[in-house]
């Protein structure tokens, strides 16, 4: 069955592997770009519905920026609490189902087992704050309408994120610093792409959390990504691991926000990514994007300052 969808924040790196996944699935999708529609701009995202008549919206727009939300509070709240009432607003105008999604940073840290969907939530910062409050605002408003999907470290080949930061920082030092008490399950885009078109077809309401399986620190997700990009670097890179105490950032982020998959599991009757098969699966990209610009001709190559 065709599924039309209307995607809100298609040029993320989420949004790009969702766009890229549903030609191929039997979707009818609909993604303006950030200059046609705003998500903060009630009026204009619910007329866009209308029109589009989607079966199912996907918002992923999202401020995103960690720390600078420390300092814009008013922007984060409008686009990550606001923006997402305004598209569960659109969902209800046009009859469709939402899925929207958040984040592990609700969360405060304190667990020290992969956490489930009705854990507490006590969010340390404002993004987090702003986007459990976009949570709140989204299942009150379309109550079984309505599929929050919490994500985790999410990284993939469109945008910035911490493998993209990695590898260019073991191609540029000898040495980097890598906290190593915090831990998380790292995500790759293209499998929750894949999911969420999943879950466009199963009628489930409330909270998922979709993450990669496992549990690691940023040192570890580091080190597995200098392990698997060593023999492209062809050099020697220092990894040192550092105390979150010791690298002061505005925001403050959980200690532990690993969270556990087993609903997932059951709705899909399927095991979620491991985290370490996602990350291969990215820096195969990676690497396939690298080789061929070795092979490209050289007048071809654009100049490089």
């Amino acid at each position: 069955m065709r599924v039309r969808l209307l995607l809100f924040g298609g040029s993320g790196q989420l949004g790009l592997e969702l766009m890229n996944r549903a030609r191929d699935l039997n979707f009818e999708m609909f993604s303006p770009v950030q200059s046609e529609v705003d998500v903060t701009e009630r009026e204009q995202i619910v007329r866009l519905a209308e029109k589009s008549g989607p079966q199912v919206i996907i918002n992923c727009a999202a401020y995103t920026a960690v720390d600078n939300a420390e300092e814009e509070k008013d922007l984060a709240f409008r686009v990550n609490c606001d923006g997402a009432l305004n598209a569960a607003l659109a969902a209800k105008a046009c009859g469709a189902r939402l899925i929207h999604i958040s984040t592990d940073y609700v969360f405060d840290g304190s667990a020290s087992v992969p956490i489930p969907e009705d854990a507490p939530t006590q969010p340390l910062s404002v993004y987090g704050s702003s986007k459990l409050a976009g949570e709140r605002a989204v299942l009150d408003c379309l109550g079984d309408k309505a599929l929050v999907v919490r994500t985790s470290s999410l990284h993939g080949q469109h945008g910035a994120n911490f493998v993209h930061t990695m590898v260019k920082l073991f191609k540029e030092r000898d040495q980097v610093q890598i906290v190593d008490d915090q831990f998380m399950s790292p995500t790759w885009a293209g499998w929750l792409a894949e999911v969420l078109l999943d879950l466009c077809r199963i009628e489930c309401h409330g909270v998922l959390h979709a993450c990669g399986a496992g549990v690691c620190s940023w040192y570890d997700f580091a080190s597995a990504i200098y392990q698997d990009m060593n023999p492209l670097l062809r050099r020697e890179v220092s990894l040192v691991r550092v105390r979150a105490a010791d690298y002061v950032r505005p925001a403050k982020r959980p200690a532990y926000s690993a969270m556990s998959t087993a609903k997932l599991t059951a709705l899909l009757a399927r095991p979620a990514l491991r985290w370490r098969e996602g990350l291969a699966s990215h820096l195969s990209e990676i690497r396939v994007l690298a080789e061929g610009a070795e092979h490209e001709p050289s007048s071809e190559r654009p100049d490089v300052a």
